[in-house]
């Protein structure tokens, strides 16, 4: 590759996984254009808890999983809730879901993440220096909490699996969570606390990365894709509707969008979406010291510079139903139960898609079809978390140089089915 003439690389999909790829390739000498439809932070990259989730091992279906499908379909206000409707078109996923739910499956996953999990931070080290990080990304610690003695039972089986991959992490009694901060006191009866497991807004981070994309001489183009022009098993040019874009390199990292461009390129992998709602607090009257998730009611509470940022719950609907906002009001109950002085004033209630296939597993890799296609999406629950290491796989591969761990596990070639769009 010439520096007079350098290679380019359209990088579709402007959230923290596309710009981590971008700027992984940027370093290596291409000529880098990202395209998104969005502002920076738009989408579920800066609309998600902000936790650099470094304790979280597991995939989404663990043993047991296929007992909760009745209630998923009938509580409307379960953790993962179906939207009936929806349900005849995602049958086929959620079939692979439960069959990801399976011990040995569940073991094999719980591998795969924590290899990607235990390179996470240190990959963001090297995407993001010193300058570009501060005032943005806090370092600290996390607590899981949980409230009851039968809640923090159930968890036994994610506990040692965490154990069995290594996860630093410190088990509490009430007295130890007390220990941590004042406010802890009487709150919870059980936690597991993650020392190093910083946070940041999330959408101050995805404007940092797109400074530091353009400072660095990235380029970002805010355009959706229209289509490809292709040669033979290469994609040549990336289309919009107002301009062409040539491309030696072409990588999809578009989250819950990719399947859609996937699909104009002759293939599908099973990737859906889980909808998560939020809500963000200008004044919430509580002032923790660290991210909390509260593990009876499955979502976390991250203070942030504008406040408090309450996030979880899933629902599987698609990307064209319309928002259930109930969902984000519970996250507001919920909280009360655990700090009942939460003030509410001024509350922004949000939803997001987090691209999810059925193993939990993203895709990181190149395309089935096309020698010069890289596909980076599906990361479910924790893509912020796992952006700057998926960055840096990819900037590998697209380089031929040797990936920082084996990719094997996130072949796009791993599904059974791998169907015609």
């Amino acid at each position: 590759m010439s520096s007079a003439h350098p290679a380019r690389a359209v990088v579709i999909g402007g959230g923290t996984v596309g710009l981590c790829c971008a700027m992984h390739l940027l370093r290596r000498g291409y000529e880098v254009t990202v395209m998104d439809r969005g502002a920076p932070g738009n989408g579920a990259s800066g609309h998600n808890a902000g936790l650099f989730s470094v304790g979280n091992c597991l995939p989404t279906s663990t043993p047991g999983v296929i007992r909760s499908v009745p209630r998923m379909l009938t509580d409307p206000h379960s953790p993962l809730a179906i939207r009936w409707r929806y349900l005849p078109r995602m049958l086929p996923w959620l079939l692979r879901f439960i069959a990801s739910g399976r011990p040995a499956q569940v073991e094999r996953a719980s591998v795969a993440i924590a290899g990607l999990v235990k390179q996470a931070l240190r990959a963001w080290e090297e995407v993001l220096p010193p300058g570009a990080s501060e005032g943005v990304v806090i370092n600290g610690g996390h607590l899981l909490g949980y409230g009851t003695d039968a809640v923090f039972a159930k968890a036994a089986f994610a506990i040692e699996t965490r154990q069995r991959r290594g996860i630093d992490m410190r088990i509490l009694d009430a007295e130890g969570v007390a220990g941590l901060a004042p406010i802890l006191e009487g709150r919870f009866r059980h936690g597991v606390y993650i020392p190093r497991g910083p946070w940041a807004d999330p959408r101050l981070l995805c404007a940092a990365l797109t400074d530091l994309l353009v400072s660095e001489g990235g380029r970002r183009l805010s355009a959706e894709v229209t289509g490809f022009a292709q040669s033979d098993d290469r994609v040549t040019v990336v289309e919009t509707a107002d301009e062409k874009v040539a491309a030696d390199v072409v990588v999809i990292a578009a989250g819950a969008w990719s399947k859609h461009l996937t699909r104009m390129l002759g293939f599908a992998t099973p990737l859906d979406t889980e909808r998560g709602y939020g809500v963000d607090l200008p004044d919430p009257g509580v002032d923790l010291p660290f991210p909390i998730i509260s593990m009876d009611y499955h979502f976390a509470m991250t203070p942030l510079p504008g406040g408090l940022r309450l996030a979880g719950t899933d629902e599987l609907a698609g990307l064209e139903a319309p928002p259930d906002f109930r969902r984000a009001d519970r996250l507001v109950d919920a909280t009360r139960l655990v700090f009942p002085e939460l003030r509410t004033h001024g509350a922004e209630r949000w939803m997001s898609y987090r691209p999810s296939h059925p193993d939990s597993l993203p895709v990181i890799g190149r395309a089935p079809r096309h020698t010069n296609v890289y596909l980076a999406y599906g990361h479910g629950h924790i893509g912020f978390t796992l952006a700057a290491i998926t960055g840096e796989i990819v900037g590998q591969l697209v380089s031929n140089e040797d990936p920082a761990l084996d990719p094997a596990p996130f072949r796009p070639t791993r599904f059974r089915i791998l169907e015609r769009g």
